[in-house]
């Protein structure tokens, strides 16, 4: 790809939009921007008012049954290290900006694509340690005689199943999608460099 006939072209007079189409275009991205803006702190606040309710809810729990409770507990915790190192590699995960536009999309592609394959080593790493806390507050609730052993199984089931197929889903997008997607960018990225 010839990346400065591109940025010529780009930049030439047939280009150019009038000042009133400019003037539409900047209120269009704004809004585009503050939609995005806004989709992402609602997916990121959903998760965190959802943890926060069922942490506050766990810790009533325990303090009620006087500690009896506590792999729920654990649980949570670990699904608040996971939201916290999501939200770290969207931080760590940034592009910069060189002034360049075409560069500057590429390389804020590429960083999008670094956090997701962020997020899913994030998710491989936790799936093992989240099943023992797992394991634990099912064996606990059979031991309360709250749940009887066959729906221990079932329950047992049930979450590594749901495990499972999120694994699955979380692998064949790794490999499918990301992976090449990460290719492709960085291959641009350095003939664009080069």
């Amino acid at each position: 790809m010839e990346f400065d006939r591109l940025e010529q072209a780009w930049r030439s007079g047939a280009n150019t939009p009038t000042d009133e189409v400019q003037a539409r275009l900047k209120e269009q991205l704004m809004h585009t921007l503050k939609t995005r803006r806004r989709t992402e702190l609602l997916l990121t606040g959903v998760p965190a008012a959802t943890l926060t309710l069922f942490s506050v809810i766990a810790l009533a729990v325990v303090q009620r049954n006087e500690g009896a409770g506590w792999p729920g507990l654990a649980m949570l915790a670990l699904c608040w290290g996971v939201m916290g190192a999501v939200l770290w590699n969207s931080l760590r995960h940034r592009s910069r900006d060189t002034g360049s536009p075409l560069r500057d999309t590429v390389a804020g592609l590429l960083a999008a694509n670094r956090r997701a394959r962020s997020n899913c080593h994030v998710f491989w790493a936790m799936l093992p340690v989240f099943m023992v806390p797992l394991f634990l507050a099912l064996q606990r609730l059979q031991q309360d005689g709250r749940m009887t052993t066959a729906e221990g199984w079932q329950a047992l089931g049930v979450c590594g199943v749901a495990l499972a197929a999120s694994a699955g889903w979380n692998a064949l997008r790794y490999v499918m999608v990301l992976k090449p997607e990460q290719k492709r960018l960085e291959a641009l990225l350095a003939e664009y460099n080069g």
